[in-house]
Order: structure tokens, then C-alpha cells, then sequence
């Protein structure tokens, strides 16, 4: 059997990962940062972007990370993110409207009510949270219905 280790995803609203894995992925500043059992201790700031957790049954699990930190030591990673989703909690309809907002704010660059890093940060949380649903993670989007009201 594998070797694992601890994961808990952290946002200032709830725990949106807690379990065991093999292998860990994140976003890390500067490219993807790998984690396997035994890591050395590291502290590291992340970034906008997928993270994968692969369990010891080989199922992977992904989420949308926001920028936020990672600690690795004694077999346990924590992340603490300004915002994180589970694959099953983003709505790609929503994703795709938060896109196209953000789109056009930043192709009306003479505004000066727009705030420019902010549109293009929203811009990266939607391709991200689309990038999950279309081609990580197909079918398990969670349709407008079931969104949180």
C-alpha cells in the first residue's frame, strides 16, 4: 500500500478538503508544486490554480485554489486560501458569467472606475473554475438548482 499523508484545505469560510492522500498538487508561486508522503518541511505561498489530491484508491479529487499558503511538515499539508471550491461546488454557469464580466471590464480599459488587477484576477478564478468542470473534472458541476441561495 502507499505511503500517505494528511491534506486540509482551509478557507476563511469553512474546511473544504480534509482526508488522507498519495500525492498532492498545488499552484504554487512561480509553478505546480508536488507532494508526496515523507516531504521535507516547506512553507510556500500559492497562487490561483487547480490543486489535485489523489487518494490511496487512485481517485483524484480537484479544487480551485486562491492565493493563499501551503505548510508541509510531519507528514500533514495545510493550506489556508483566500478561496477554495471542490470540483462538485462550482457552478459553471456562474463561472462563465463571472468570466464574461470580467472580460468586458477589461476590454473598456478608458474607464477609470475599473479596477484592472481586480478584473483581471476575477478572469483567473472563472478560467480556472471552468478549466476544473470542462477537462479535469466533467459531469461534476453542480447545476444552478442545486447552488446555495
Amino acid at each position: 500500500m502507499a505511503k500517505t499523508f494528511h491534506v486540509e484545505v482551509i478557507t476563511p469560510d469553512t474546511t473544504v478538503f480534509e482526508g488522507d492522500a498519495v500525492s498532492l498538487t498545488v499552484p504554487a508561486e512561480g509553478g505546480s508544486l508536488g507532494v508526496l508522503a515523507g516531504h521535507a518541511p516547506l512553507v510556500s505561498t500559492l497562487e490561483v490554480g487547480v490543486a489535485c489530491v489523489v487518494g490511496a484508491d487512485g481517485s483524484s479529487s480537484y479544487l480551485m485554489i486562491g492565493d493563499g499558503f501551503l505548510e508541509i511538515r510531519d507528514n500533514e499539508v495545510k493550506i489556508l486560501a483566500e478561496v477554495g471550491e471542490r470540483a462538485d461546488a462550482i457552478d459553471l454557469a456562474r463561472a462563465e458569467e463571472a468570466e464574461r464580466r470580467a472580460l468586458d471590464r477589461l476590454k473598456n480599459r478608458q474607464a477609470k472606475d475599473v479596477d484592472f488587477s481586480r478584473a483581471k484576477a476575477s478572469l483567473t478564478r472563472a478560467l480556472t473554475r471552468i478549466k476544473i468542470i470542462r477537462d479535469l473534472a466533467p459531469g461534476k458541476t453542480r447545476r444552478k438548482a442545486d447552488a446555495p441561495r
